[in-house]
């Protein structure tokens, strides 16, 4: 498996004064990948492919650094093959790779030596997960219930969040740490103290339910979006409402903000089925303005910032992962 081609082409969108940039590198995989997770340094990611294995690689040269098999194969294959949300991400400096499996295995490995840092099980399949800015927390969520936040140095359980009913879709800690936001499947987004569990401030105003939420690099801002195919800003000392950002046509599914904190990347989801592909577009979080946006030919399986600025897309073949670079 090996780096195959790499090309850079810029198309000026003279209408918008948009541009767009896109680097594709093209890997050879041996099944289809089905979800990528990047690393902020960019020189490494990891992608779960239909035969139930997780792919480490290294970027830009796509080498593979190691393949892993989590316990219970067809858990693995389950979240690939069906769609099933499970959870996949890298922490921030590559070190650390966490797989939630579709029957509540809750696995973090060491990715470059693929050793077991962290194992533990969660009661239904896992949703969602979070590494806090240093790697030391890991936050996860099965289907249903609240995160549950664990300490990887200790790998001890530290507490769970809470909800009013249902679990978390997905969580987030703030850059320095000291906050966990979780977007919930009771349509509230709550902030809780990193370090005590307890619960800060709860937005209630939304009625559908958000599937992605992300702190802004100041601390200072909640950013969330889900089925109401928009995004809110809420202040994330008091929980406020700053913003609502203009809605699309399509429901948002992530959303990652940059390294800058200028803007902000949201990868969006047709809701009328998983396999027609729907665009990543690049927010200026001030303004709300589209800086840049694109529609892969194929549904984007991974997004992620890297510390240069630009944020890489992945998508998938039968045979290749293609991983590009939008500025």
């Amino acid at each position: 498996m090996r780096l195959v081609s790499a090309f850079l082409f810029i198309v000026a969108v003279a209408s918008t004064c948009l541009a767009q940039a896109h680097n594709e590198m093209r890997i050879a995989t041996p099944a289809r990948v089905s979800a990528v997770a990047v690393a902020r340094s960019g020189k490494i990611a990891a992608g779960l492919g239909t035969d139930g294995r997780i792919w480490i690689w290294n970027l830009p040269s796509g080498q593979v650094v190691r393949s892993l098999q989590p316990s219970g194969l067809g858990a693995s294959q389950a979240c690939a093959v069906s769609n099933l949300p499970c959870g996949l991400l890298l922490s921030q400096d590559g070190r650390s790779l966490f797989f939630g499996d579709a029957q509540g295995g809750v696995h973090v490995w060491d990715s470059s030596t693929g050793e077991a840092r962290f194992e533990t099980a969660l009661h239904h399949y896992v949703i969602t997960g979070a590494f806090s800015r240093d790697g030391n927390l890991l936050a996860a969520s099965a289907a249903g219930e609240p995160a549950q936040i664990f300490d990887l140095r200790s790998k001890q359980r530290l507490f769970q969040l809470t909800s009013d009913f249902g679990g978390a879709t997905a969580v987030a800690f703030s850059p320095d740490g000291s906050l966990i936001a979780s977007a919930d499947s009771d349509t509230a987004i709550r902030v809780f103290d990193a370090h005590s569990g307890k619960l800060k401030w709860r937005f209630d105003d939304l009625t559908l339910e958000s599937f992605t939420v992300d702190f802004t690099a100041d601390d200072k801002f909640v950013i969330a979006g889900g089925a109401s195919k928009s995004l809110i800003l809420l202040d994330a000392i008091s929980g406020k409402e700053l913003r609502s950002f203009p809605k699309q046509k399509d429901v948002v599914r992530y959303v990652e903000v940059s390294p800058d904190g200028s803007v902000v990347a949201v990868e969006y989801f047709d809701e009328n089925g998983a396999n027609i592909p729907a665009p990543v577009m690049v927010l200026d979080i001030s303004s709300g303005n589209v800086r840049s946006q694109w529609t892969p030919d194929v549904p984007i399986v991974g997004t992620g910032w890297i510390g240069n600025g630009h944020l890489l897309v992945a998508t998938a073949t039968l045979e290749a992962l293609h991983i590009w670079s939008l500025p």
